[in-house]
């Protein structure tokens, strides 16, 4: 019975969350200027900071509103405006700083709350950021920026239920035709496991905008996690068409495809993503696998040939290889594949499983119980009972 190789399953895009970023136009908002103190000693200084930050000249900028601060030293607005130039260049730690100067100086300013919830983010601070969006949403309950940054934060933190109560206030509030407010909140679906309520969202955003490629890839995600795999292949199918060169859809279509015992199909997937994307091991490792099924053996060690060649400090390379020899009862290949494993994961409980499934094959009782127990000990569920079916005196 063969055993399957380890790394299975869809392969999924790291980029899904930002979907504004992915399709729709680059365009910068300007800030809203709040009402504050300027003497005037460095009205002309602040108006030139912001000429210059309009023009993106930032370093520019700051010089001046740097100039205006050393002139009145409680110029709120001159903070906040430096602060957005210092975000422009990255400097994310000082615009924080500066907005909360501003806020101290004038604290019903919502931009600054809502741009130092911003900068939080960009420097990991979900939970800061978090504080700073409820404070907005607190003065300015429509804020959707701020409910959509707040869903942002709480997804980014595992707060899946959380996010998807601000995406749905979002949606409420002034987004009920945004496609990036469903998107995002079908992805807070997908990973709660909500998966009808997710492909309900991703439909929607295709109704809003039927060439998103993503919301096509995650719905056909939750379609696979409901072994929906004929409407799943549907999608991947979809995205394709949209994006030729998409290796993860031809990678997640072959899966589906090998699921439905589709040989031919899911190999010419496979070999489409490893087409586009000549160092995708997993797809060589299901391709091997695939082959090994439409009994290519030697068309199947090739592959696994391939990765070993390519990564050879990937233990995943020899365990898949290894598992290889073990399904075609070559243990011996099998140990040595499992053995360079372990020198590259010595803490690999799957490894000495396997290995030990290898020696048994091969004759090395005591050695298969010695590994079958050390999997055992390190929580591998199956070892236990081939422990007591291999190891009855031991």
């Amino acid at each position: 019975m063969k055993k399957g190789i380890i790394i299975s399953g869809i392969f999924l895009a790291a980029f899904a969350f930002s979907a504004s970023a992915q399709k729709k136009p680059n365009t910068q908002e300007k800030p809203q200027t709040k009402q504050a103190t300027i003497t005037p000693t460095d009205t002309s200084l602040v108006h030139k900071g912001i000429k210059s930050l309009s023009a993106g000249d930032y370093l520019a900028a700051i010089i001046a509103f740097n100039d205006a601060i050393a002139q009145d030293p409680k110029n709120a607005e001159a903070y906040y405006r430096r602060g957005l130039a210092e975000m422009e260049l990255g400097d994310n730690e000082s615009s924080i700083e500066d907005f909360s100067q501003s806020l101290d100086l004038n604290n019903k300013n919502v931009d600054a709350l809502l741009k130092r919830g911003h900068a939080k983010g960009k420097i990991g601070d979900y939970k800061g950021a978090i504080e700073d969006f409820t404070q907005v949403i607190i003065l300015d309950p429509k804020n959707t920026d701020a409910l959509m940054s707040m869903g942002n934060s709480k997804y980014l933190l595992s707060d899946y239920p959380g996010a998807i109560a601000d995406f749905t206030k979002a949606i409420e509030t002034n987004m009920a035709q945004n496609f990036e407010a469903y998107y995002k909140r079908g992805l807070a679906k997908n990973e709660w496991g909500k998966f009808k309520d997710a492909i309900a969202d991703f439909t929607k955003v295709i109704e809003i905008y039927p060439k998103y490629n993503y919301a096509y890839f995650y719905r056909a995600y939750a379609k696979n996690n409901l072994q929906d795999f004929t409407g799943a292949i549907q999608d991947y199918s979809k995205v394709i068409q949209l994006d030729p060169l998409d290796k993860a859809s031809y990678f997640n279509r072959g899966m589906c495809k090998f699921t439905q015992n589709d040989y031919k199909g899911a190999l010419a997937d496979f070999s489409k993503a490893i087409e586009i994307d000549p160092k995708f091991e997993e797809a060589y490792f299901h391709r091997g696998e695939t082959k090994s099924y439409m009994e290519d053996m030697k068309g199947a060690e090739a592959d696994f040939n391939t990765v070993v060649q390519m990564f050879p400090r990937s233990k995943d390379a020899y365990l898949n290889r290894g598992l290889f020899y073990l399904d075609n009862g070559e243990s011996d290949k099998a140990v040595k594949d499992f053995n360079k494993g372990i020198e590259l994961a010595a803490n690999d409980k799957d490894l000495y499983y396997y290995r030990g499934l290898a020696k048994s094959a091969g004759g090395d009782e005591s050695g298969a119980c010695d590994d079958l127990h050390k999997a055992e000990s390190m929580g591998q569920r199956e070892a236990a009972f081939e422990v007591k079916r291999l190891c009855k005196k031991r």
